[in-house]
């Protein structure tokens, strides 16, 4: 078979390997059994020697290529004289699929005549280890044969019988017949399972694809028609990149597809690149998935392990803690169409790339907007990344780009390194997480005045690609996308103006033009066009911005694919496919686009003062809707991540502050409610321990707190409206609760709130048996997520109540204690004034109970020592719900 375009493939996957799958029905590329293990099947690197696994009409044919809505499993439709045919190609996905399928390592090829009658050449001729290898076939059977791969096997199997010669067979298929084809590594061929079974597996495959598709973690990005089907196949790509055993995302699926056809550029993108992996999470979170990010940060947890405090490689394998091997050159194979050499492995493992923990640190910045996504024990690890980044911005690297010409003193890598502390100094002040906040700031303030020196030059109106040259490149775009300076400085503009006269090509954007230390000029690089947009809807250009985006899939392939870069002269896909860069790029630009086309600042909801003070008289229910749809089993804790949802997408980091009046009206709010009125349905008597109490009743005094707040319009602060905390209520059951009930009445057991003569609930108030009978009062740190000193605890869980309980306690104190050794004095939160029958009734047990939760330990042992001398002072409580 001849070469095709790179981009006349699609691509499947089962979370470990990826195989692509051509429009002539030729799988051209598949490791086994991780993406980044040998090839088994690679013609796409010789077309003579790689081996394929091809399903073609043997007469004249032409084809088209969809993948079931919503899914990563791919049709191939096929037209002759004599009929139509499908294929259909898929890996098991999913708990069920593998299930029937007895594991995941499955290529399944479902072949069905769909009108007349069509005759199929078959050709299966594996070639492991990058085709140095050429075993003899063992058939088992008529319809099953196997070929050794080292210590394993792959096995072919049919559910027919098939009569081969060499590596070919032949199909013939009426209208209606069907056949499966599988090839599989290890057991003893899967089609021996039967046709009814393999369909099985392919409509549970499918099932897990659109459920995944629909997955609200963070709630799926609101948007519809063209956007919605492009951004859903970008998660999917995204999706499929990841390896779910350990976490760890591969910047691509391939290696040594040719930037530049003929060329030398040939590079093998199936690792783990710290900035690609963090780039993709991001853009994973932002389209509604977390689990990817939660998985990959729990084998970051690990990748530390094996590093110096606060270091990490550039770069690691997909399967293992470790770089991948330096690079190796396949003698034997001639490369994509002659495109020699082909490459294995990485020359730049030990180089120094400095822009990292930039891009890590920032992807942990957006995810920190979501409550519990981060927490104390992912930030024992990302402290000391911050902490690096204050020791090494002022060397030279290789920056992103990789270049062999370096270390040079990239501004880009300067840039990233500005936001590993921007972002490390906003998350530490979010949550109130240690760190070095002094020194941070003051290093932060360090390399911003160092860019602004040495990176920007007058004489040519822009910043450069780094201090010793003249010259731009794309990455400069991420100036104003990152916040370092806004779109309209003129220094900005200038930037901006001088890379579209140089860079931007035929619509599309090219890296640099410089000599990097290798051969030739590539072409457009698909992630720089989309910073570009990025910057024009900085710029307010958005008609700009939505012309470069309608016309995308010029770039693209049939099934919305983007490789690495675009030739617009051949119009053609070059490079890598997919590339999770690309991926990246599209999504992330096209949610910012989206979010701009909408409108930002509509007519805030107040409430007036008439009807604020007549909540004193007739609290407001905020659930009265019925509850719609299959209950949920414990309504709280769906609400509080809800609450999570609903503050975490309108909450602007840099700010530091939740733009609640952009809240109603949102689809996120309406999910926010729908589970809200699930609580009328649920009872609370059910709820058997304290502990079972506790957490629930948490997470419901948390979501009516914001629930009142979006309702009544505040902006600011709760005292906005008097009597906030008596002026809202729940359904919960068959009874109503405000936020004060909830507190004193259930929570402290049914004790009398601060200045008040009487119990929440009466003698008579059946709500009496639903309070806590042995209060815990650690549970005043939780009540706070409409403050500022909201604890990162997702949602508060009876099993692990204890450990959220003391995070709670210990964020909220060091947030608000202020300790001045000199005078011997600490300042405590008023909070401890107004329950003082709470805690330690003793000055010197309050300051020795702080102490021991106090971040600094140097300090809080210094305060136990001294504790009976000290002098405690009662500080404001904070009510701002914003920083300002």
């Amino acid at each position: 078979m001849p070469y095709k375009k790179i981009g006349d493939h699609g691509i499947i996957g089962n979370g470990a390997t990826i195989a692509l799958v051509g429009l002539d029905g030729a799988v051209d590329w598949m490791c086994s059994p991780t993406m980044d293990s040998p090839s088994v099947f690679g013609a796409i690197l010789d077309d003579r020697k790689g081996g394929r696994f091809a399903v073609t009409p043997e007469a004249s044919w032409d084809s088209a290529q969809h993948y079931f809505r919503e899914t990563n499993v791919l049709q191939t439709l096929f037209r002759t004289a004599e009929g139509e045919a499908e294929v259909v190609d898929f890996m098991p996905a999913g708990e069920e699929a593998r299930r029937l399928a007895g594991g995941r390592d499955h290529l399944i090829r479902r072949i069905t005549a769909l009108s007349g009658e069509m005759a199929l050449a078959v050709e299966c001729s594996p070639r492991p280890d990058y085709a140095r290898e050429h075993p003899e076939r063992e058939y088992l059977d008529e319809r099953r044969w196997r070929i050794p791969d080292g210590e394993a096997f792959h096995v072919f199997s049919a559910t027919v019988p098939l009569d081969w010669e060499g590596d070919r067979a032949r199909i013939r298929l009426r209208a209606g017949e069907r056949v499966f084809l599988c090839f599989s590594r290890g057991g003893e061929g899967l089609a021996q399972s039967g046709v009814e079974n393999l369909q099985a597996v392919l409509e549970a495959t499918h099932r897990y694809w659109l459920d995944w598709s629909h997955t609200e973690e963070v709630t799926r990005y609101p948007a519809e028609r063209f956007w919605r089907e492009s951004l859903d196949r970008a998660a999917l790509v995204l999706k499929l990149l990841q390896f779910e055993d350990t976490g760890a995302i591969a910047a691509g699926a391939t290696t040594s597809l040719p930037t530049i056809l003929y060329g030398e550029r040939n590079w093998d993108y199936r690792f783990s690149w710290i900035r690609d992996t963090a780039m993709t999470l991001a853009a994973l979170f932002e389209l509604g998935h977390s689990e990817e990010v939660t998985r990959y940060l729990d084998w970051l947890k690990e990748l530390c392990a094996h590093e110096p405090p606060g270091r990490l490689q550039i770069i690691y394998q997909l399967t293992k803690a470790e770089p991948p091997g330096g690079e190796t050159r396949l003698e034997h194979l001639e490369g994509y169409k002659g495109s020699y050499p082909a490459h294995i492995g990485q020359y730049n493992v030990g180089q120094h790339q400095h822009d990292i923990y930039g891009e890590l640190l920032e992807t942990i910045f957006a995810v920190s907007r979501y409550v519990g996504k981060i927490d104390m024990e992912h930030w024992e690890y990302l402290r000391p990344m911050v902490d690096t980044v204050c020791g090494i911005w002022r060397d030279a690297d290789s920056g992103i780009w990789e270049m062999r010409t370096g270390p040079h003193h990239y501004v880009h890598s300067k840039l990233m390194c500005w936001v590993a502390l921007d972002r490390g100094i906003k998350v530490a002040e979010h949550y109130g997480l240690p760190g070095d906040l002094e020194r941070w700031r003051a290093e932060r303030a360090a390399v911003r005045a160092d860019i602004l020196e040495r990176g920007y030059r007058d004489d040519l109106g822009s910043f450069t690609q780094h201090y010793d040259t003249d010259a731009v490149d794309a990455s400069l775009l991420m100036i104003p996308i990152v916040g370092f300076l806004p779109a309209d400085d003129p220094r900005v503009a200038g930037t901006i103006a001088r890379i579209e006269e140089e860079l931007l090509v035929d619509g599309t954007m090219l890296r640099y033009r410089m000599d990097d230390g290798l051969p030739g000029q590539e072409h457009g690089f698909m992630i720089c066009l989309f910073w570009y947009v990025d910057c024009l809807i900085l710029q307010g250009r958005l008609n700009e911005a939505g012309a470069h985006l309608r016309r995308i899939d010029r770039f693209s392939n049939h099934l919305g694919l983007f490789g690495e870069q675009y030739d617009p002269r051949y119009k053609e896909i070059t490079g890598n496919i997919p590339q999770a860069y690309s991926h990246i790029g599209f999504a992330v630009t096209a949610i910012r686009y989206l979010n701009a086309r909408r409108t930002q600042n509509p007519r805030p909801h107040r409430l007036g003062w008439g009807s604020r003070l007549g909540l004193l008289a007739r609290p407001r229910l905020l659930n009265p809707e019925a509850p719609v749809g299959q209950l949920r089993e414990n309504p709280a804790e769906e609400l509080k991540r809800a609450v999570n949802t609903v503050r975490g997408h309108f909450y602007d980091g840099h700010r530091q502050r939740v733009d609640y009046h952009l809240v109603r009206g949102s689809g996120y709010y309406r999910r926010f409610r729908e589970v809200a009125a699930d609580l009328a349905a649920f009872d609370p008597g059910s709820l058997a321990t304290d502990a079972e109490r506790m957490a629930f009743w948490i997470n419901v005094y948390n979501a009516i707190v914001i629930h009142g707040v979006i309702e009544l319009g505040i902006r600011d602060t709760i005292r906005e409206v008097p009597w906030f905390f008596r002026g809202v209520r729940y359904r919960v059951g068959e009874h109503t609760f405000t936020p004060n009930e909830i507190e004193h009445g259930i929570l402290r057991g049914n004790r009398r709130a601060p200045w008040r003569l009487r119990r929440a609930f009466g003698p008579g108030d059946p709500r009496r048996e639903l309070a806590v009978r042995e209060p815990d009062f650690r549970v005043h740190f939780a009540l706070v997520c409409g403050s500022r000193s909201c604890p990162p605890v997702e949602v508060f869980e009876a099993d692990g109540l204890e450990e959220q309980l003391e995070t709670a306690a210990k964020i909220f104190l060091n947030a608000t204690t202020r300790v001045r050794p000199e005078r011997e004095t600490v300042g405590v939160s008023r909070l401890f004034w107004w329950y003082r029958n709470d805690f330690p009734a003793e000055d010197a047990e309050l300051v020795r109970y702080i102490a021991r939760r106090l971040f600094d330990r140097e300090l809080g042992t210094w305060m136990e020592k001294r504790a009976d001398s000290m002098q405690l002072r009662y500080l404001p409580y904070d009510w701002r719900l914003n920083e300002s």
